[in-house]
């Protein structure tokens, strides 16, 4: 609930304004801060100053507010020509929720104005001692208020038909009770704004990991028949003198199910050139249709992860931890579109890791170096890892263990929570030749022996989910 000018009257006549030095001035949003003052008398103190919004107030706080990660123009106008001045007056504007403070430095003394107002009249201005603009917190041109113009006072002469009294207040101070109430109330709202957003952002993220679960699902019911080729396969592998290039088809029989089998063929290939066509189409789909089952089997944990997490993060009564989970980007380096993998940053160090055959093949076709460092786990199927390479800079222990324990994480032997790894520059990586996608061979590698720090890896994906 806003101020009237009553209680705006009350609390100038309770806070120590007059005589208090601002010394820093934090910001918490586009439209509230904290000045942290200090005066012979009260020495250290906060005061709070919130804007147009439905809790616009002014008061005496004993609360530090969360830091806006990003300050505006008008903060930084702010700290460069208000910190370090003495306020000198006090004065509201009659019968009305507005006030301004003289600012004095040992230069000149300018004023703050600030409006409590409800709609666009709510404002925070700095002008001179004449009341020309210096800088504002919003621009209105279309009011007059704007950098270089005169600011227009309007000075009433009584408080009109409405007849306004204080609230009625259990504390010491009306400032105490406004603090106390106000930001009870604001922090109601602020979680179920909160909350909303991150329920938003919860079913985005599930449903883009239902969607990626969906096109695996689909790509292994395609290459299910794997085994059905290789069988079809062998069969026409027996009978290879019955085929003549040419042929469309051929009806062989069926030596393991019975009856006949009717085989389709391209005229244009030679027999022994159909035969590798459909052993090549075997290999193709068998190892499509694994990568696509390890896919499957890590986004089924991610979903069900994702659902942890908000579930916890809801569940908080920290509202700088719902805060921080809700203005984190959607979008990041994690699931970005132009890149392969997870990519994550360990003390400076950008670490990249393929979650299957698929994402390991593209990372280092494309994305890697021959300089950058590539860890795998030993007798494990699992994702590669890869830590860039800095100029001049040696990978240091604690970036190669926090890279070990994502190659676990990101394997089979996450069960065991240890495995054996061992890592080489990749450009002593060779491919194998016939292999897998993403296979390769390494050399002068060396070898490390990492039990899973599961926390670590969790404080590390945090970071980018």
């Amino acid at each position: 609930m806003s101020l009237n000018w009553k209680e705006t009257e009350l609390l100038l006549s309770e806070l120590p304004l007059e005589g208090s030095y601002i010394q820093k001035i934090t910001e918490h949003s586009v439209n509230a801060y904290t000045f942290s003052m200090f005066s012979k008398s009260e020495k250290a103190w906060l005061l709070y100053i919130e804007v147009s919004s439905p809790f616009s107030r002014f008061c005496k706080t004993g609360i530090m507010r969360a830091k806006a990660k990003k300050m505006q123009r008008f903060t930084q106008y702010m700290n460069a020509h208000i910190t370090g001045r003495k306020i000198t007056k006090a004065v509201q504007y009659p019968f009305d929720r507005a006030f301004y403070l003289s600012l004095s430095s040992a230069e000149n003394t300018i004023r703050m104005h600030v409006r409590l107002f409800s709609g666009p009249g709510a404002n925070i201005i700095i002008t001179d001692e004449e009341n020309r603009i210096l800088e504002l917190l919003y621009r209105r041109p279309h009011r007059g208020e704007e950098a270089g113009r005169i600011l227009t006072i309007e000075n009433r002469m009584d408080e009109g038909p409405k007849h306004f009294e204080v609230r009625a207040y259990d504390t010491e101070t009306f400032s105490e009770f406004l603090d106390r109430s106000e930001s009870a109330s604001s922090s109601e709202k602020l979680r179920d704004n909160l909350t909303e957003r991150l329920e938003e952002k919860r079913d985005k993220e599930l449903s883009l990991l239902s969607e990626r679960l969906r096109r695996e699902e689909k790509r292994r019911e395609e290459t299910a028949g794997y085994e059905e080729t290789k069988r079809v396969a062998d069969i026409l592998s027996a009978s290879l003198y019955a085929l003549k290039k040419g042929m469309e088809s051929i009806e062989l029989d069926d030596w393991e199910r019975g009856g006949k089998i009717s085989i389709s063929l391209d005229p244009a290939l030679s027999p022994n050139e159909n035969l590798e066509k459909l052993y090549q189409r075997y290999r193709k789909d068998k190892r499509t249709s694994e990568a696509t089952g390890e896919e499957i089997e890590r986004l089924n944990a991610e979903i069900k992860a994702t659902e942890e997490k908000y579930a916890s993060l809801l569940s908080s009564e920290s509202l700088e931890k719902l805060r921080k989970a809700a203005e984190r980007p959607q979008t990041g380096k994690k699931d970005d579109d132009r890149k392969p993998g997870v990519w994550v940053a360990i003390q400076g160090f950008d670490v990249v890791i393929g979650r299957n055959a698929k994402e390991n093949d593209e990372i280092l076709r494309h994305w890697a170096r021959g300089s950058d460092l590539w860890l795998h786990t030993r007798d494990f199927a699992g994702g590669y890892v890869i830590i860039k390479a800095k100029k001049g800079k040696t990978v240091p222990l604690p970036v190669l263990l926090d890279a070990a324990s994502l190659a676990i994480h990101y394997s089979k032997a996450k069960k065991n929570g240890k495995a054996d790894l061992y890592y080489t520059e990749v450009k002593y990586l060779r491919r194998a030749k016939d292999g897998k996608t993403g296979l390769v061979l390494p050399t002068q590698e060396r070898n490390l022996s990492v039990t899973l720090d599961e926390k670590r890896v969790k404080e590390i994906l945090n970071e980018i989910s």
